[in-house]
């Protein structure tokens, strides 16, 4: 073999010339110029060195030479930092006039300066209008390159953004608009980029075309073969070994290849019958050129920089930090990740490491596996968290030495560091158990309830002899954990009676809920929980009961109560209770039972209209009826891959199913297919009835990008709600109009069932609880829950309470006015719950296929329970019948 090493067929970094005979067509090659062809605003986002650049080189030239006119500005020219509107947009437009010629036509500067009137943003609408269109007969596609560049402008770019949107609204009217199109390339989200979520509907990505840009396969990859096969005949060999390691990643295959050629072996000596092939083992040879001029010492090898690049990404301090760390090191861990558009997973996506195939997230080549590997990531986190020994120590006990959660100082510096910040679901079962830790120590949260009661009346008494003009203040202690008491004060009070009148019950509500928050601490500090020390609890929680009806005998609503921490002590102690010696009362079903629903997790249940059976479907695909013993009533195999969701019927007559398979069908009890909705993309997650069964929501709607988590229809059935995988809640009429995107990044949303309330709520990944207004979808309140991570939310039937998931395995009921009413402790993390009509019995379903239905109490009930179970013991029954009388 004649071989002449000539390292230079391969282009590492910058863009291919038009007839670089190592250039690479790809599928995306061809979309990008059949969509700007016909008109269609394409944009290109992806990682850096994926080849945006070469592409939109090449695809210039084949548009140019079917006679369209193109412009190529990369925006990052213009500047960011210290750059005005004013110049930022006048930048653009001299370009515009430099890449088509126009400056015998227009003087820009004089141009610019007579319309100093208008905006920057409406001189350059006016300039493509009468200037550019008027000017250039031929089609038009003007492509902005590092798009990306926008986020870091002084200023908000969405003015642009929504310039290029009305350039094609514009069509409609104006048919010269149809000869301009545009085209974005860059490293950057469509979320990234529009800053102001109120303008989301001004943005072109709802009406636009994504362009995927994906590594090279063998097949596309064969120019690069050309190349070596200069160096070996096993030229096909090589290169298959080559895109084994980069994954078909552009810079990387380029590099690769480059670096094949200035490391060849020597000519082998000629043998009988020819020159001998210098490679004889294209799989070792690759191998070692890879790990001694790539992986090994890296960032000295890293020229042009590449890795460099990532690593910068990667580790880029922002909130997200530990929690897209702690995802990267689970899908090193090769542990099964499902796209979602989360932040964290744009973030890794978009610095190239890890890629989605096959509709799962994977690294992307072996290369960027050795040099960002498992040891790397973990010491890396290891210098982030505050509490990394300890929750190592713990993690690797399977979460049973309490000797390593934290305490005093240490949980509280955790729980500043960790609150603006996104964490790994461990980071926040570590945190969560070792706030409930702090339970046992009764003594020192005693102490401090004390010391806020005996502030709290302190302050009473001062309000009470100040004269002057009655103002309300209101003063809320959340402690640490369950056993923290949410008191409220009303001070500053005249010395009218209706003054005095509050003045008292404020300091009745601080010492009833200091009873029940003692009540409830004796309850659960006993590690041993002995019988002796929960019935002494539960005697404290029935005088702290009787008390609160006494007080809220006039009330008809929970959320007027103004204490509630004897109903949390009640219900949690006949818990504890329950666990020992099955109380059952009177005429009423047990307080809790369970049974196996379905093999894998149970993605969704709810009750009947009726109140009369259960529902439940799974990712085994199989939807089951059930009676509220836990009796299988029917059966049936859906065929949609996995059932995500079961829905009732308004007049209960059949249900619907929500499936991986892109498809919603309609059942009836039987389990008879009635009929089926196809062509939806992608897995469908959520699916509403209207309250009239009109309309029927399910599909996804435009503006959003990706996964849709759930849609709603408001109780009057005249508008509905969609959240998005980017947490984003919008609002919509029925002719499916966007009316409003909320200024909340939320994780679920529900519909009060009670019209007078006139209100929805939403929750957000950090447990904060919002109330909206249904009628202006705006804020009227909110509260903290004690999910580190919460996961949804749910109003009951009447509109009193809601409920509140989170990744601990637990369901927190609380009041409108945000205090907690009750709280049921799972053996598995809670996928879904659902409420009976009546909401008296909340119904959850488990990720391991269990299925709980439990009783949910209000004060008489809790009481009346209570003084049943302590008459029945001899001991009490004195006592008892004093208090229960």
């Amino acid at each position: 073999m004649n071989f002449t090493a000539k390292p230079s067929y391969y282009q590492v970094g910058g863009s291919l010339t038009n007839n670089a005979p190592n250039y690479v067509k790809r599928q995306a090659d061809d979309d990008f110029y059949n969509g700007l062809k016909a008109g269609e605003f394409c944009y290109v986002l992806n990682s850096r060195q994926m080849g945006k650049s070469s592409l939109q080189v090449r695809t210039i030239q084949r548009l140019r030479n079917e006679g369209i006119a193109c412009a190529a500005i990369d925006i990052s020219e213009i500047g960011n930092r210290g750059v005005t509107p004013e110049q930022w947009y006048a930048g653009l437009l001299r370009i515009l006039e430099n890449n088509f010629n126009l400056s015998d036509i227009v003087n820009v500067r004089t141009w610019w300066r007579d319309r100093n009137f208008l905006t920057p943003v409406q001189r350059l609408s006016e300039f493509i209008e009468t200037v550019l269109l008027a000017n250039i007969s031929t089609n038009i596609v003007i492509f902005i390159d590092e798009i990306d560049s926008i986020l870091a402008l002084d200023f908000p770019a969405d003015d642009f953004l929504a310039l290029i949107r009305s350039c094609y609204n514009k069509r409609a009217n104006n048919s010269e608009f149809d000869r301009l199109t545009w085209a974005l390339l860059g490293v950057a989200s469509p979320t990234d980029l529009c800053r102001d979520k109120n303008l989301a509907s001004n943005t072109p990505f709802n009406i636009g075309r994504a362009i995927e840009l994906t590594g090279f396969d063998e097949t596309e990859a064969q120019p690069l073969a050309a190349g070596l096969a200069e160096l070996t005949d096993r030229s096909a060999e090589v290169l298959r070994e080559v895109l084994y390691w980069t994954g078909g990643q552009p810079f990387l295959s380029q590099k690769l290849c480059k670096l094949l050629f200035e490391n060849a072996p020597p000519p082998a000596p000629p043998c009988q019958g020819g020159e001998q092939d210098r490679i004889q083992n294209p799989r070792e040879w690759v191998e070692k050129v890879v790990r001694l001029k790539i992986v090994e010492n890296w960032e000295s090898q890293d020229v042009p920089e590449h890795l460099s690049t990532i690593r910068d990404r990667l580790f880029r301090e922002n909130q997200r930090i530990v929690r897209r760390l702690g995802l990267y090191q689970q899908i090193l861990q090769q542990i099964e990740i499902v796209p979602d558009g989360s932040a964290e997973q744009m973030e890794l996506r978009l610095s190239g490491l890890i890629v989605k195939r096959r509709e799962k997230l994977t690294i992307s080549n072996p290369i960027y596996q050795a040099v960002f590997n498992k040891d790397l990531i973990a010491k890396n986190l290891e210098k982030l968290l505050p509490y990394s020994e300890a929750i190592k120590v713990w993690l690797n006990s399977n979460s049973q030495d309490d000797s390593q959660l934290l305490r005093g100082e240490d949980l509280q510096s955790a729980l500043v560091w960790a609150a603006d910040k996104s964490l790994r679901n461990e980071d926040f079962q570590f945190l969560t158990a070792s706030q409930k830790l702090i339970l046992s120590d009764q003594n020192q949260l005693l102490l401090a309830a004390k010391l806020e009661t005996q502030k709290a009346t302190r302050d009473a008494e001062t309000a009470l002899s100040e004269a002057g003009a009655a103002k309300q203040k209101a003063q809320q202690w959340i402690g640490i954990g369950s056993a923290v008491l949410a008191g409220s004060l009303i001070g500053a009070i005249g010395f009218s009676t209706l003054a005095y009148q509050r003045f008292k019950l404020a300091q009745a509500s601080i010492e009833i809920e200091q009873n029940g928050s003692d009540a409830l601490l004796l309850a659960v500090s006993q590690k041993n929980e002995s019988s002796e020390a929960l019935s002494e609890a539960l005697l404290r929680a029935i005088a702290s009961g009787k008390k609160l009806r006494t007080l809220v005998e006039n009330k008809q609503h929970l959320e007027q109560y103004p204490a509630t921490r004897p109903l949390l002590a009640l219900q949690v102690i006949l818990d504890e209770i329950s666990k020992k010696q099955q109380i059952k009362a009177p005429s009423l079903p047990p307080r809790k039972m369970n049974w196996q629903a379905h093999t894998g997790a149970v993605t969704s249940i709810c009750f009947s209209p009726d109140g009369k059976i259960l529902a439940t479907a799974g990712i085994d695909d199989r939807v089951r009826i059930w009676n509220f013993y836990g009796q299988k009533i029917a059966e049936w195999k859906a065929l949609q891959q996995s059932v995500n969701m079961v829905s009732f019927s308004p007049d209960g007559k059949f249900l619907a199913t929500a499936g991986s398979d892109s498809t919603v069908k309609f059942w009836n009890l039987s389990g008879k297919n009635i009929s089926q909705l196809k062509g939806i993309e992608g897995s469908v997650n959520s699916i509403s009835f209207s309250p009239k069964e009109k309309l029927f929501a399910a599909v996804k709607l435009p503006g959003h990008n990706g996964l849709v988590r759930s849609v709603n229809f408001s109780p009057s059935g005249d508008f509905l709600t969609t959240l998005d995988g980017k947490s984003t809640v919008r609002v919509w009429d029925l002719s499916g109009q966007l009316e409003k995107t909320l200024p909340v990044q939320a994780i679920g949303i529900s519909f009060s069932p009670d019209r007078q309330q006139y209100r929805f709520a939403t929750v957000t990944l950090n447990g904060k609880v919002g109330l909206w207004n249904l009628s202006a979808k705006e804020l009227v309140s909110e509260f903290e829950t004690l999910h580190l991570d919460a996961k949804l939310i749910s109003f009951s039937p009447d509109g009193e309470r809601l409920a509140t998931v989170g990744i601990d395995k637990t369901v927190r009921l609380w009041n409108l006015a945000g205090r907690p009413v009750a709280q049921f402790t799972f053996e598995e993390n809670v996928v879904s719950v659902g409420w009976s009509g009546d909401g008296k019995q909340i119904a959850v379903a488990g990720s391991n296929g269990t299925v709980w239905l439990r009783q949910v109490e209000g004060l008489e009930e809790l009481l009346k329970q209570s003084c049943d179970f302590l008459s029945s013991k001899p001991e009490y029954l004195r006592r008892v019948s004093t208090i229960c009388k």
